[in-house]
C-alpha cells in the first residue's frame, strides 16, 4: 500500500513537472512568435524608410534643368519642401523626415514646410526687424533677387522698401513666395492653416 502511495506520488509530480514545462516551453515559443513579429515589424519600418529615401534620390537624380523659378518639377516640389526652407543643422523641423545634398529640408507633406516657412518668415520680422520685400527676399534667397523682389510686389501690390506687416499678411505672402521658388499653388486649407500661424 506504501509503495503504491509513494508510487503514484511519483507519477502525480512527474505530470505536475511535464505540465508545468510544457507550461514553459509554450510561454517561451510564444515569446519567440512575438520577437519575430517584432523584428519583421522592424524591418518593415526600414525597408519603407529605404524605399523612400531612394525615392527622393531617383527624384533628385532626374536631370533639372537651369534652376528654373517657378517651374513644375523642380527637387524642392519632390521634397515636398514648396518653400525651400533649409533644414536647421541641430534639429529637425516638425514635420521634417530628412535633408537633400543642399542642405535643405525633406518634409513628410507640403503643409509641414508651409508650417516652416511661416514660421521663418515670422522670425525675420519678430527678431530680425525685416519688414519690406527686399529685406524678406534678400534675407531668403541667394539668387534672383531682382525677378523675385518685382513678383512679390506685384502680387503684394506694394513696392519693394514699403513696411508690411509680414505676420498679417502671411497668407497672401507664403503663398506668392511658394509659387516663385516651386511653381506650387498653396489650397484654400493650407491658407487655414497661416491664418491660424498669424495670430500665435
Amino acid at each position: 500500500m506504501a509503495r503504491a502511495t509513494v508510487f503514484l506520488g511519483v507519477v502525480c509530480a512527474g505530470s505536475i513537472l511535464a505540465g508545468a514545462l510544457g507550461v514553459c516551453a509554450g510561454f517561451q515559443a510564444e515569446h519567440r512568435a512575438d520577437a519575430s513579429r517584432h523584428e519583421a515589424l522592424e524591418q518593415r519600418v526600414r525597408a519603407d524608410r529605404l524605399e523612400r529615401l531612394l525615392g527622393i534620390a531617383r527624384a533628385e537624380a532626374k536631370p533639372v534643368r537651369q534652376a528654373q523659378v517657378g517651374k513644375a518639377g523642380t527637387l524642392s516640389r519632390a521634397a515636398r519642401n514648396y518653400c525651400n526652407v533649409k533644414a536647421p543643422s541641430d534639429r529637425y523641423w516638425q514635420g521634417q523626415c530628412g535633408r537633400d545634398r543642399h542642405g535643405h529640408a525633406i518634409f513628410r507633406s507640403p503643409e509641414w514646410s508651409l508650417r516652416a516657412g511661416a514660421i521663418v518668415l515670422r522670425n525675420y520680422a519678430r527678431r530680425h526687424n525685416i519688414h519690406t520685400v527686399r529685406g524678406i527676399v534678400q534675407r531668403f534667397s541667394r539668387s534672383n533677387h531682382r525677378e523675385y523682389i518685382a513678383f512679390l510686389c506685384r502680387r503684394l501690390r506694394v513696392k519693394p522698401d514699403e513696411r508690411i506687416d509680414v505676420v498679417r499678411r502671411m497668407p497672401e505672402l507664403l503663398p506668392a513666395m511658394v509659387r516663385f521658388e516651386t511653381g506650387a499653388k498653396v489650397a484654400p486649407e493650407h491658407i487655414a492653416i497661416l491664418d491660424f500661424l498669424k495670430e500665435s
